[in-house]
């Protein structure tokens, strides 16, 4: 058998046992938990993907779904605007959120908003974390 075979019939292994391997997808699940009563608006995109901005109420949740990146290093990021403010997070980052942020698990990859900063809270990860370092324009 030719290289060229067997690197194609690698190619085609790799594509078909993946989902094996990696999950095939993960919804995130974002809830407006700011301080106030506060209507909170989100803007979230991945390098290759622009989901829009979406307004939530107080208390509101907002959902997307990624399919991870067959090599690896899928990121989404959100800016989180409400009256007076602008900050900005990487909401999703497959280093850190894959084990954690799958759909047999669907309540993993949680997000409440606050005004310190975005946690995650699911069964698996009950953290907080700061906004990224950089604030957006508000």
């Amino acid at each position: 058998m030719s290289t060229r075979v067997k690197c194609i019939m690698f190619l085609f292994l790799l594509v078909v046992l993946r989902p094996l391997f990696v999950n095939s997808q993960s919804t995130v699940y974002v809830k407006n938990a700011v301080e106030g009563n506060l209507k909170l608006t989100i803007h979230c995109k991945s390098k290759d993907e622009d989901l829009g901005a979406v307004t939530l109420n107080p208390n509101q949740s907002y959902r997307f779904v990624v399919f991870p990146k067959f090599f690896g290093g899928t990121l989404y990021f959100c800016t989180f605007r409400w009256p007076g403010s602008c900050h900005w997070f990487d909401i999703y980052v497959e280093s850190r959120d894959l084990k954690i942020c799958y759909d047999d698990h669907p309540t993993a990859c949680n997000w409440i908003i606050k005004k310190a900063g975005p946690c995650q809270n699911s069964p698996l990860s009950n953290q907080c974390f700061k906004w990224n370092p950089d604030t957006c324009v508000p």
